[in-house]
């Protein structure tokens, strides 16, 4: 193994050892690097699934905790940056993956009055009924055979139109992403409205866009999100590279602002790269959005840190596009240490804030593996 250990939780790669010493400035990934996501976004997929099923279909869904599993194995396939994507295939799962083709009730859902009852059955362990089990496990099934390779919404709907097509259920699912529609912004189509009511809430979605809620109005799951780095982290990072430090992150600023309060003094955020914002709408593994923050920082040799395999691409396809760049992969997905060791993550920490003995390198740190 080209590993050694740099004290416990912080793994370097022998190829990267010098490079690190010469990282003018970090960017930082957010969900899952910087902030903990899973009672709000992943929370989020399985409240809009479920909203969607009932009111589409009339199948009454509990989404539970299992879903988690699915989701953080999604991730690790490098197309699910945004988590439209995400609601929409577990959505096409479940549906596929029912006894007999659900009949479809209705184009729309309407204005959604009992939202917290959706809130609260998806605070469960294990998902149901029969249907919404096998959903998932149709997804786990796949996400761990292409384990390892790049999978995006598209390459797993060809896999779908396939087996629908054997099934006699191809114009079903067809008719069933015409309804969803686009997944381009707030307003583009219901499960992106939706899933930005659910998730930002009521004041979240007047202050981002502006706008009166279509089908939600409620708290919203943003306000569950808790920063994963802390400040003394920070402190010690602002001092440690010449250039500072950004984000290049899939969210759009105003909601990474308002999850990062508090914090947002030791980032250069004129710098930073947030893809949800028009006009650009990058994602990752683009390597534009790296590549951007890198020049708006005028460093020479970044640091990326990111807990998925679209990080690690987003890095690797900077590099190809001339970008000097290291990765720095943080555990907090359970199926990224594999993915990282075999790609050859420059770097891996088991949290965020341990990155700033990464950085100082003392030899006292060094342990075999």
């Amino acid at each position: 193994m080209d590993y050694k250990l740099l004290g416990d939780g912080v793994m370097i790669h022998l190829k990267s050892y010098e490079k690190m010493r010469e990282v003018e400035a970090i960017i930082f990934d957010c969900d899952g690097t910087l902030v903990d996501s899973t009672g709000s976004y992943y929370l989020a997929d399985r409240m809009v699934a479920c909203i969607i099923l009932d009111k589409l279909y009339g199948l009454e869904c509990r989404l539970g905790e299992d879903v988690n599993d699915v989701l953080a194995r999604i991730e690790m396939l490098g197309g699910f940056n945004n988590d439209w994507n995400k609601t929409n295939l577990l959505i096409q799962a479940i549906i596929l993956s029912a006894d007999k083709p659900p009949q479809r009730i209705s184009n729309d859902i309407g204005e959604i009055r009992n939202v917290e009852s959706y809130f609260e059955g998806c605070l469960v362990e294990k998902s149901s009924p029969e249907c919404a089990r096998s959903g998932l496990k149709y997804l786990l099934e796949k996400a761990s055979q292409f384990y390892g390779k790049f999978m995006s919404l598209r390459d797993f709907e060809e896999i779908i139109d396939a087996e629908a097509k054997k099934m006699g259920r191809l114009k079903q699912i067809q008719e069933l992403r015409s309804i969803l529609g686009p997944l381009t912004g707030y307003g583009s189509g219901l499960l992106a409205t939706l899933y930005d009511e659910v998730y930002l809430g009521e004041d979240g979605v007047k202050e981002r866009y502006g706008a009166r809620p279509r089908f939600v109005s409620w708290r919203g799951l943003i306000d569950r999100e808790k920063p994963l780095i802390e400040r003394n982290t920070l402190e010690e990072l602002v001092e440690s590279v010449p250039k500072g430090l950004a984000m290049a992150t899939g969210r759009g600023r105003w909601e990474t602002e308002k999850a990062l309060n508090g914090f947002l003094e030791y980032f250069d955020l004129k710098a930073s790269v947030f893809a949800a914002e028009p006009p650009s709408r990058y994602e990752k593994p683009d390597p534009r959005i790296l590549i951007e923050c890198s020049r708006k920082l005028g460093a020479e040799r970044i640091m990326y840190v990111g807990n998925s395999m679209e990080d690690l691409l987003l890095v690797e396809n900077a590099r190809e596009g001339g970008l000097d760049a290291v990765f720095t992969g943080v555990l907090t997905n359970p199926y990224a240490l594999e993915i990282f060791i075999r790609r050859g993550a420059d770097a891996i920490i088991d949290e965020v804030n341990l990155l700033p003995r990464l950085l100082k390198q003392e030899k006292a740190f060094w342990k075999p593996l």
